[in-house]
């Protein structure tokens, strides 16, 4: 079984708005992230920050279980844990709700490469990592994100390194599928939401 999850907890300080309900086209971009994952795992959980965020939310989209952070203020890797926590599958899709043009065969690739790893990351050729947009064991990184939580460590890199069999996937290699990397263009400002609507 294979799950995924969509983290849409952020605060969009540099938006304005909730990112997640930000309009692209005729939809919010998180129902992009939704439409984009949901025909190629069994499950899709939403992870809001708060119960406030759940709410809004839970007003525009369906077809997937909303929960929130049960730890506040650890970003994403509070994130990642809570979406984990309610997961059923072995193995996890987490990206963000600000990545609307998610490539299907990208994420289906990643995932054909899963077993045997605890997490299966995009690489970039100067070393920076995609860990939003990765695949994840359940039970090992639970572990790993309580392990960053107790130690007071914020960064999401911070889970990664208590993992011990990590899969690095050169761009290179998900160029061969999504030649422009559209996969892993987020939305960050209102520049960059004017560019893509």
């Amino acid at each position: 079984m294979r799950s995924a999850i969509i983290l849409a907890g952020g605060k969009s300080t540099r938006i304005n708005t909730n990112k997640s309900m930000a309009q692209i086209g005729n939809k919010k971009m998180i129902e992009h992230v939704l439409d984009n994952v949901s025909g190629i795992v069994d499950e899709v959980l939403v992870v809001a920050g708060n119960i406030g965020q759940r709410e809004k939310i839970s007003t525009v989209i369906c077809g997937a279980r909303i929960t929130y952070d049960s730890v506040l203020g650890y970003g994403p890797v509070a994130g990642i844990l809570a979406g984990l926590q309610c997961a059923k599958g072995e193995y996890a899709l987490v990206v963000a709700c600000d990545m609307p043009f998610i490539n299907p065969a990208v994420v289906d690739f990643l995932f054909s490469l899963a077993e045997g790893y605890d997490a299966v990351v995009p690489i970039w050729p100067d070393g920076n990592i995609e860990p939003l947009h990765a695949i994840y064991k359940r039970k090992s990184t639970i572990k790993a994100c309580e392990g960053a939580i107790q130690k007071d460590d914020r960064r999401i890199i911070s889970p990664l390194k208590a993992l011990s069999r990590i899969r690095y996937v050169s761009i290179e290699e998900i160029k061969e599928i999504d030649p422009e990397l559209r996969t892993f263009i987020n939305v960050n400002t209102m520049a960059d939401l004017e560019r893509i609507s």
